[in-house]
């Protein structure tokens, strides 16, 4: 990590779901840990369970469920326990089977490092797996934060109505000093608005998600009905508007990135460089019917082109005759 300066090697796991292929994965898996010099952490959707109590039709493939548990315990892995909902995924039918596919691995010295880790399994929206959230428990230094128009704000109903409204009449005769006096009004008007939006938004999200996990919480003590399934559907596609919205913010603040890096003598803009200059890179130019891969060819025959497509231009050599017309003309 950046702050510590701690190096580990992170996995991003998807099992495959036919059984003819889970033994390979198996072995593939310890091999990967086993040949590690580096801390390791593996997160995903393994497709296998540890225990008959991680399905809700109890109906598991034993053999499977026990290689699995041997290679964590030849690879001395550890599972960072969850909070949060039992199950991690969903056929999404009504009533639906549940089970544990998802779980987060670490190995000995990375539990040593970050011994107060966590892992939540967030509610699942929109998809059939539950996310889990791995929190190391170390402590972020937050930035200042600054003015920046969203573009998710013109999506929200009656935004243009409200800023035509708040548009400050003419001020200043002026047309540089109105617009200080105007700009500076619509900031701090619109400022408190996007505020005031993501905040309800942000409490908006936590009422949904709060009734989602109830509904979740209940579907793992008992079945639910149709009506509450329907529910519960229905809540997941409301809470889909105010995570678009999210992912618009996102999508800005990686603009900003660039903006804020993309000159800068950095390593973000050297590797923006370099990716646009292997795309651009010139290995192979076919002249005179020939394939030519030598870079000095290539070099020489590019500058010869360009030297005469865009060098000094031939003098015509044309005169007109000095006797073509007459003294008196």
């Amino acid at each position: 990590m950046k702050l510590d300066g701690f190096v580990w090697k992170l996995v991003n796991v998807y099992g495959p779901a036919h059984d003819d292929r889970k033994s390979e994965f198996i072995e593939e898996i310890q091999t990967l840990v086993q040949s590690s010099d580096l801390p390791i952490l593996l997160g995903g959707d393994f497709n296998l369970v540890r225990k008959i109590e991680e399905k809700s039709s109890g109906n598991v493939d034993l053999y499977m469920m026990d290689a699995f548990n041997e290679m964590i315990n030849v690879t001395e892995l550890r599972e960072i326990q969850r909070t949060g909902s039992r199950f991690t995924w969903s056929n999404k039918q009504t009533p639906p089977i549940k089970c544990v596919l998802d779980r987060v691995l670490v190995s000995n010295s990375w539990e040593d490092k970050y011994n107060l880790t966590s892992v939540l399994t967030a509610p699942r929206l929109g998809f059939d797996h539950n996310p889990l959230i791995v929190d190391t428990g170390v402590i972020v230094p937050t930035q200042q934060c600054y003015f920046r128009f969203s573009s998710h704000w013109l999506n929200q109903d009656g935004f243009r109505e409200w800023v035509i409204n708040k548009w400050p009449i003419r001020y200043k005769f002026d047309i540089l000093d109105h617009w200080h006096i105007l700009s500076g009004k619509l900031r701090r008007a619109i400022k408190g608005w996007g505020q005031n939006l993501d905040s309800y938004q942000r409490r908006a999200k936590q009422d949904l998600m709060s009734i989602i996990d109830l509904l979740d919480e209940w579907s793992d003590s008992r079945d639910l009905s149709l009506a509450e399934w329907e529910e519960r559907y229905t809540l997941d596609m409301s809470l889909q508007h105010i995570l678009t919205d999210e992912e618009i913010q996102w999508q800005r603040r990686g603009g900003e990135k660039w903006l804020l890096q993309g000159d800068s003598n950095s390593n973000y803009f050297h590797k923006c460089a370099n990716g646009r200059k292997r795309k651009m890179q010139v290995t192979m130019l076919e002249i005179d019917g020939q394939e030519e891969i030598d870079p000095n060819c290539l070099k020489d025959h590019i500058t010869d082109y360009y030297k005469q497509l865009f060098g000094r231009a031939e003098v015509a050599q044309m005169h007109l005759d000095p006797d073509l017309w007459p003294v008196n003309q």
